[in-house]
């Protein structure tokens, strides 16, 4: 009862953190921008505000991520550490913050907003379609897993936080726009380094947890996806096509702009 407890109160304080970070960065960008006499809409601010804290969620958990692999690559099922299972909590309420946070960022970008919560909810739905499903997998389905996997093959738990080592790129190139840097070599060079981040750590890191297992028993790939468990794979699945999705789109993004074409606000919205 204890445990449950304590887990609860976990997610409920970061929770109510994330959301407190997401209205003290608003605040401050407010004090900011009137400081220094520039005008930006309340849009723009919360779009950066929600950018800010993806970012710093991104920093933790590859922090952890990367914690957590050093200290049990020795023994990639065996070894244990209780961060991989704590910490999982905390990105399952990040993951609710965020879409409520998306939620408000649209309604913010909206000229007229619909007069039903209803039809605020279909029209957000109907615009961030893959990244609400995204958000409600993580946080419903794949981070209870997390937790709940009997204590086994933490190694690959940590593998997993670190594909928020991409984030920081992803959300910094909102943060540059918004303050008029989009036609900067800082906007250039971030899009480079997002894009090569995001193809290691989003794309190719599921692959080389399947050849690190494989190393480890001594099986090629097809074995592998043969002799773990089915929701293990699908959970991979789940998790990998998106982000081939989003890797083509930041692909299309950097041809367009090669091309001498301007980025459109829509293209920048990549998780």
């Amino acid at each position: 009862m204890l445990n449950w407890i304590t887990k609860s109160g976990v997610v409920v304080g970061s929770f109510l953190g994330w959301m407190a970070l997401f209205q003290w960065t608003g605040i401050f960008l407010k004090r900011y921008f009137c400081h220094h006499q520039r005008e930006i809409s309340q849009h723009h601010i919360m779009n950066v505000c929600e950018a800010t804290v993806c970012i710093i969620q991104s920093v933790l958990t590859s922090l952890f991520g990367i914690i957590i692999v050093l200290s049990c690559r020795h023994d990639v099922m065996g070894a244990t550490n209780s961060l991989s299972t704590w910490y999982a909590l905390v990105l399952a309420s990040y993951f609710i913050y965020d879409t409520i946070a998306m939620y408000k960022v649209h309604l913010c970008s909206l000229t007229n907003v619909p007069r039903s919560f209803l039809g605020c909810m279909t029209s957000y739905i109907k615009r961030r379609a893959l990244l609400v499903a995204h958000h409600v997998v993580i946080a419903f389905i794949l981070c209870p897993v997390l937790v709940y996997r009997d204590g086994i093959g933490d190694f690959f738990v940590g593998c997993f936080y670190c594909v928020e080592l991409s984030g920081p790129f992803t959300n910094m190139r909102i943060v540059l726009s918004r303050f008029g840097l989009k036609d900067s070599k800082w906007y250039v060079s971030n899009g480079i380094a997002m894009i090569v981040s995001f193809a290691l750590c989003r794309i190719m890191l599921i692959p080389y947890m399947y050849i690190t297992y494989g190393y480890t028993y001594q099986l090629n790939v097809i074995e592998v996806i043969r002799k773990i468990p089915l929701h293990c794979n699908l959970g991979c699945l789940l998790v990998l096509l998106p982000q081939i999705h989003w890797l083509r789109l930041m692909i299309l993004g950097a041809v367009k702009l090669c091309k001498g074409k301007s980025i459109t606000e829509s293209d920048e919205k990549i998780d």
